[in-house]
């Protein structure tokens, strides 16, 4: 009886740093792959646009696509303001 207690002490044990050990790794690769992600981005930055022309431009594309009545985006900011005044 005692051995069997033992033994399962000793494959817990074992299992404990075999899960110990794979989750070490994944989160060191992790790791090891946002840093790359970092330092690429500062090596290689993307082109931006100016000001100006980005603030327009994702403006008329915003309107453009979600194409959101001024009804709606009335009505939602009224329930917003009314439910923060409920609470």
């Amino acid at each position: 009886m005692k051995a069997d207690i033992v033994s399962d002490l000793i494959e817990a044990a074992n299992l404990l740093m075999v899960g110990m050990g794979v989750v070490f790794i994944f989160l060191s690769i992790l790791i090891g792959a946002v840093t790359l992600m970092s330092w690429l981005n500062r090596r290689f930055p993307e082109a931006t646009p100016t000001p100006a022309a980005s603030r327009s431009s994702s403006t008329k594309t915003i309107t453009r696509t979600q194409g959101v009545s001024p009804n709606l985006v009335a009505a939602i900011s009224a329930a917003i303001s009314q439910h923060r005044r409920n609470q």
